[in-house]
């Protein structure tokens, strides 16, 4: 089936849809490599420690907001957007240099782990804030689709090669494996910049290189004083509930069922391999349609809608599988509708809000909600609710965000459609 016939490609966005393919391809393989290296260094710290790896993350992403802020404020995009992949790619040369000294390693665990939480949010916030800044809101329906499916492909490469060079290679080769997908990234990034005008269906597609300026601390005044940006901000809030109890549930099992590191980094690899094949058959073959036939606003609510039913389930029925299942499921969901949902919503809102107000939101707000999830489920089990309890809760909170999506969904529509009427 060709490509036009799925996505109603149009001829001028062909060449900025294929680089944006591969840019998001060779981001999402780099992550994936190190993902599951991660995941098993943060079983060994401990997922009871989960509370203090998130605390890290977040001051980490505290520091880092600012900086960024007068990245974008300081430097057009051309300059700015490589400058964040040649930063992350240095740090992976960095560690790799660590890891010679072997009396270093216990150390870089602990820095590793809160390091990629950091350095995956960041680069996909760019990489989305940038596809927001190219295309616009009725170029968003028809193609954030394709896009997405590049970033599960890299996902699929990324936890495939990682299951397959198991035992094969070390940490050095799956580093440099890393570096490698990320450089191929950075180069498309340079190279969207040449072909994004020509695609772009945005009447300021002239003016995309132009300085965006302000401060390095606007994102958070965009937050509070835009009506939009503080929906979207709950939004990325109550998210991280579900997900974040799953995930420590997810660490304490597979801290019983496997004995070592390299068997725990495969588990968490196929788990990443089943959820990106999920996520890559329905944006091949679903995201679009959905997209055009139940808007965004209702698309906003899926992953939400499968976390509830999935954190329910876990009440009757805590299972290893199952916590399996619903991890694959509602990121699968979240990969292939709910990410490119969110970002479309940015399409109707200023250059300034799609690189700084998202990026605080992707990061600081999406850390935020992590760090005070582990910390309620941490104060939770202090006052004595068991695991049943915590589902139970996490099951409200689902619902509760469904409604929060829905209603940031319905304000883009309606930003959309008065847009359109002004053409």
């Amino acid at each position: 089936m060709q490509l036009k016939a799925l996505f109603e490609v149009d001829r001028r966005e062909r060449a900025a849809l294929l680089i944006a393919f591969v840019y998001f391809f060779g981001l999402l393989t780099s992550y994936y490599m190190l993902r599951s290296v991660r995941e098993a260094m943060g079983v060994r710290i401990g997922p009871e420690f989960y509370n203090w790896l998130y605390t890290g993350s977040f001051l980490c992403m505290l520091l880092a907001q600012p900086l960024y802020g007068a990245l974008v404020s300081r430097f057009a995009r051309r300059v700015f957007v490589p400058v964040v992949y040649a930063f992350f790619l240095a740090c992976i040369l960095g560690f790799l240099a660590v890891w010679q000294v072997p009396e270093w390693r216990t150390g870089m665990a602990l820095v590793f782990y809160i390091w990629l939480s950091v350095a995956n949010l960041f680069t996909v916030s760019v990489f989305w804030s940038y596809m927001t800044d190219v295309f616009d809101p009725g170029q968003a329906k028809r193609v954030f689709g394709f896009i997405a499916a590049g970033g599960s492909a890299g996902g699929l490469s990324g936890a495939g090669l990682t299951m397959l060079l198991a035992g094969h290679i070390d940490i050095d080769g799956v580093l440099l494996l890393s570096f490698g997908f990320l450089a191929l990234s950075m180069g498309c990034a340079i190279l969207l910049g040449r072909h994004a005008r020509a695609a772009s269906g945005r009447a300021d597609a002239g003016d995309m290189d132009a300085l965006i300026g302000g401060t390095s601390l606007a994102a958070f005044r965009l937050v509070v004083q835009q009506i939009p940006l503080r929906w979207l901000a709950l939004l990325m809030l109550l998210s991280g509930i579900g997900g974040g109890i799953l995930y420590q549930q997810q660490g304490f099992m597979v801290r019983v069922l496997y004995a070592d590191d390299a068997l725990r980094a495969a588990y968490f690899a196929r788990i990443d391999l089943l959820t990106n094949l999920l996520a890559f058959t329905l944006e091949v073959f679903l995201a679009r349609w959905l997209f055009l036939r139940l808007g965004t606003a209702r698309l906003m609510t899926l992953m939400p809608l499968m976390l509830m039913a999935g954190l329910g389930a876990l009440v009757v029925l805590p299972t290893a599988f199952m916590i399996g299942l619903f991890q694959v499921l509602s990121r699968g969901i979240r990969f292939a509708f709910g990410e490119p949902a969110i970002a479309s919503c940015y399409t109707t809102l200023n250059r300034e809000v799609r690189y700084k107000g998202k990026s605080f939101i992707d990061t600081f707000v999406y850390r935020l909600s992590d760090v005070a999830t582990q910390w309620s489920i941490k104060g939770m089990g202090l006052l004595g609710l068991g695991t049943g309890g915590i589902y139970l809760w996490g099951a409200i909170m689902a619902g509760v965000t469904a409604w929060v999506g829905f209603v940031a969904g319905r304000q883009h529509e309606v930003r959309s459609a008065a847009a359109e009427k002004s053409v």
